[in-house]
């Protein structure tokens, strides 16, 4: 799918594809090959394959040739079924435009062009365009991690609270989760980090837009250390649950231990009477029966009686 974007009172609006050519913006979502072959003969661009996007090597993300400035950034999402992920975005700034290719509707690009409605355009050149989507992106990852420090706050108190035990197992399970967000956030800050600075190293962009840029760092370099802060979190968390998991198997097993201390003095007379030899004076003793039960409760009161005198109940 092809979405054309071209200025009009400083404002982006979505053109049809026969004003392609006056577009400042070419947005592919999953681009067919009739896609490909629409902006190569309309625009005469290139555009990267699913190969080269799934390429992780700096050489391969940041670069510059014959077809233009290109720069692959991560962008983060969340599937249908809340999962977090990663996306590739493949950013082409040429002949006064910006191509940006993609294999998924992203929220940050959603979010753009509904600003973009209501938003004036400074400049109005591609790497404004590029920047301010870097800058929705950013907001993005800073609502995701306070989201994140939100659902850890109501996960500590479920840890916290110890007679909410039952509902440790989905705790740990939640904490699992926000761990494998957070470092998908730190992937993407980092990812746009290198990005960015390349923009400023690199691109031949106009003061505004280096400032932008610089602007878009600063607010990155602010994430980091909250990001990394979540990764303390959750394994303080992590570690306090398995702690107090483990506190309460060591508490069963100990009354599980004392059980079979306390019954262990009663089976030995209960052992000693059991034995059917022809010389025993207890097999006819009047009081032999009754004198054996008293013998074994007291050789099982003993024992607990000593324990609770010792503090170990």
């Amino acid at each position: 799918m092809i979405n054309a974007f071209g200025l009009k009172n400083k404002q982006l609006v979505k053109i049809n594809e026969g004003d392609i050519n006056n577009a400042t913006w070419i947005d592919l979502i999953e681009p067919e090959e009739a896609d490909r072959d629409f902006v190569l003969t309309h625009l005469g661009q290139n555009l990267a394959t699913s190969i080269e996007l799934d390429d992780i090597e700096a050489s391969a993300r940041f670069f510059e040739d014959n077809e233009g400035l290109h720069v692959h950034s991560f962008f983060f999402y969340e599937d249908a079924e809340d999962r977090a992920g990663n996306s590739t975005v493949a950013f082409t700034v040429h002949n006064g435009r910006l191509f940006t290719l993609r294999e998924r509707d992203l929220p940050a690009f959603r979010l753009y062009r509904m600003r973009s409605r209501y938003q004036t355009m400074g400049d109005g050149n591609p790497y404004e365009v590029l920047l301010d989507l870097f800058e929705v992106k950013v907001e993005q990852l800073a609502d995701q991690i306070e989201n994140i420090y939100s659902e850890l706050e109501e996960l500590s108190l479920i840890i916290m609270d110890r007679s909410a035990q039952e509902h440790y197992d989905e705790a740990i399970t939640s904490l699992a989760e926000l761990e494998d967000t957070a470092w998908k956030v730190r992937l993407c800050l980092m990812d746009s980090q290198r990005a960015v600075n390349y923009l400023v190293r690199r691109a031949k962009m106009p003061v505004d837009q280096l400032e932008q840029a610089r602007e878009v760092i600063r607010d990155i370099e602010s994430l980091v250390p909250h990001n990394e802060s979540l990764f303390q979190k959750v394994n303080f968390l992590m570690q306090a649950a398995t702690s107090f998991i483990n506190i309460e198997q060591s508490r069963i097993i100990k009354i599980f231990s004392v059980v079979s201390v306390v019954f262990l003095p009663p089976t030995v007379v209960a052992s000693a009477y059991g034995m059917n030899f022809e010389f025993m004076p207890e097999l006819k003793w009047e009081y032999g029966y009754p004198f054996s039960l008293l013998l074994m409760l007291l050789a099982g009161v003993a024992p607990y009686i000593y324990f609770k005198l010792k503090k170990w109940l």
